[in-house]
């Protein structure tokens, strides 16, 4: 007869910033007896294994981060407020439950994997609830300095690499701080290259998903197949990187107290939430503090810009033809000049 835990309904979120080893993870568990909703986001060359990513979950994300205004690797703080204030809308988290009960219909144990997802954690928190469901999280850790690397081969270099690295230490604070009271696990991409089984069973302590100890040989053999370290494309080298010596500062700091949850157990990781806890405040003063130091820069471009338009309607007004056109012209100016 089995177990009352095995007739519990499962969800395991996939969480970490992307090009982080979330898809190698997501795709160990499928093959150890996890479901991916279907369809899936289709393989390309940035990822030839795969993304383990369900279409429908990745568009939805999409969309809510569209409605908050913010970036998937976004690096303000109160980005995370701006997150939740959409998570919190009861059609939100409709649509999300509806959507996680038809996957739970197919299987009582799915994974969800998607870079986006970990700034909607607080819905999947309500949705999981809503069908009856164990939400548990598995956050993925790689080198920073990898990470941002992988970026730059994947998605090219139009974001500057200080940026997408206040990004990295964004995410992986906001995440921890989410999912204190949540059963979770911190994996190291590195000990996934390195030994995936027993990575996945120091996780499974905390999980309690069976994922190695309940497969069955053919699935460990199947998952075995998927880890290639010959996919670890991106070393790097942090001086070639380019950061700021204070944001690479805060960036080491926070994989170092974030590398201090792998394999500690919830009542042993006070004195690493303490550290973060630290970094975490740390970091919002310093954004801040660039913000306000950037503000009349940024007010000396806006207006600068804006000058620069002006100049040009009026030029297109020089050279108008007819009193419509004229008059079209002359409410652009009076518009702008309104705002300057």
């Amino acid at each position: 007869m089995p177990s009352a835990d095995c007739e519990r309904r499962h969800i395991l979120v996939v969480a970490g910033p992307g090009r982080s080893g979330t898809s190698l993870f997501a795709g160990l568990t499928s093959r150890l007896g996890l479901h991916i909703p279907q369809p899936e986001v289709s393989w390309n060359r940035s990822n030839p294994a795969g993304f383990s990513e369900p279409r429908w979950a990745v568009d939805f994300h999409g969309e809510l981060l569209r409605q908050a205004d913010v970036l998937v690797d976004d690096g303000r703080p109160e980005a995370w407020e701006l997150a939740d204030e959409v998570g919190r809308r009861p059609r939100s988290r409709a649509v999300l439950a509806a959507w996680l009960e038809e996957q739970l219909d197919i299987s009582p144990r799915i994974v969800v994997k998607d870079p986006r997802l970990a700034w909607f954690l607080g819905l999947y928190r309500d949705a999981a609830a809503e069908v009856d469901a164990d939400l548990k999280v598995a956050t993925m850790l790689r080198d920073p300095a990898e990470v941002l690397r992988s970026r730059e081969l994947a998605y090219g270099t139009a974001t500057s690499t200080n940026t997408r690295a206040i990004g990295w230490v964004n995410m992986m604070l906001g995440i921890e701080r989410r999912t204190r009271d949540l059963p979770r696990a911190t994996l190291a991409y590195s000990d996934l290259l390195a030994g995936w089984q027993d990575a996945l069973a120091c996780a499974d302590e905390s999980l309690g998903l069976g994922l190695v100890s309940g497969a069955t040989d053919e699935q460990l053999r199947s998952a075995g197949d998927l880890v290639d370290p010959t996919l670890r494309r991106s070393a790097a080298d942090w001086d070639d990187l380019g950061l700021h010596a204070s944001v690479r500062g805060l960036v080491e700091r926070t994989y170092e107290g974030c590398h201090g949850l792998i394999g500690v157990p919830a009542d042993a990781q006070g004195p690493a939430r303490d550290r973060l806890d630290e970094l975490h405040e740390e970091f919002r003063a310093a954004y801040d503090e660039a913000a306000e130091i950037a503000r009349h820069r940024t007010g000396a471009t806006v207006r600068a810009e804006r000058r620069k338009a002006i100049r040009k309607t009026r030029r297109e007004l020089t050279a108008a033809e007819t009193p419509t056109r004229v008059a079209r012209i002359r409410g652009r100016v009076s518009s702008m000049l309104r705002r300057s």
